[in-house]
């Protein structure tokens, strides 16, 4: 069974405007998963507290916190994938081929930075699509011998989607990385200062925060996933996305 991917226009598909709607809307699809995680991380806040109580990573709220946001991304990747592909869903061998994609590209991008800083950086630009397009070809059950194939032809789309629009997808992918970066390391200090301010307050601050987090990686992935879908139009066509 086949089933191509379709796409509008640009015109009707502006790549900023109503994300941050959107990404509300993308929360809400599971809005029930994020709430239960938000309040585990508030219960994380009543754990005892083990080895030198100075390091505040030895408190179980931020490792709480940091391992619920890791598992997070699990439910708001494919919700964002069905927007490409509607009948999507993230199956555990899908899950193992999420890791090994991003392994891939961390270990390429990072092979090129130590050879040289640029063409690392150009590189980690010219893979950015291929998690996308890795999940979107993929089938519920892909087998371990195809991941090999499953990445080249990953990268080999992502190269070819990426490479006229270069300086466009370098700025989403930086956009990307500010909506990531800033918000959890503004979040980590406002999670510090309320500890050593008032302990007590971990048990609200940490859920809210945690909820805050999960509003910006939905606005971030709307963003990629608008941008993948704007390189299938701008390329016309040239790179079909065929599961």
């Amino acid at each position: 069974m086949a089933a191509v991917m379709t796409a509008g226009t640009p015109a009707q598909d502006r790549l900023l405007s109503g994300l941050f709607a959107d990404g509300i809307r993308l929360m809400r699809e599971r809005w029930h998963v994020y709430a239960f995680f938000a309040v585990v991380c508030g219960l994380a806040a009543a754990l005892p507290v083990r080895g030198d109580p100075v390091n505040l990573l030895n408190y179980p709220v931020f490792r709480v916190w940091f391992g619920c946001a890791v598992l997070a991304i699990f439910f708001i990747l494919p919700t964002a994938i069905r927007r490409l592909r509607p009948d999507f869903r993230m199956t555990l061998r899908r899950v193992l081929l999420t890791a090994v994609v991003l392994a891939a590209i961390s270990l390429v991008t990072d092979v090129g930075i130590a050879a040289a800083v640029i063409p690392g950086l150009i590189l980690g630009v010219l893979l950015s699509q291929g998690l996308v397009v890795a999940l979107i070809q993929s089938n519920e059950k892909p087998t371990l011998g195809g991941v090999a194939a499953s990445i080249k032809r990953a990268f080999s789309a992502s190269f070819a989607l990426t490479r006229r629009h270069f300086a466009t997808t370098l700025g989403v992918v930086t956009l990307s990385l500010v909506i990531l970066v800033v918000p959890i390391f503004l979040e980590l200090v406002a999670m510090i200062v309320f500890y050593v301010r008032l302990p007590q307050s971990l048990y609200a601050v940490a859920p809210l925060l945690y909820l805050s987090f999960i509003y910006l990686e939905c606005v971030r992935y709307t963003l990629i996933v608008r941008w993948f879908r704007r390189l299938q139009v701008e390329t016309g066509g040239d790179v079909s996305i065929v599961v």
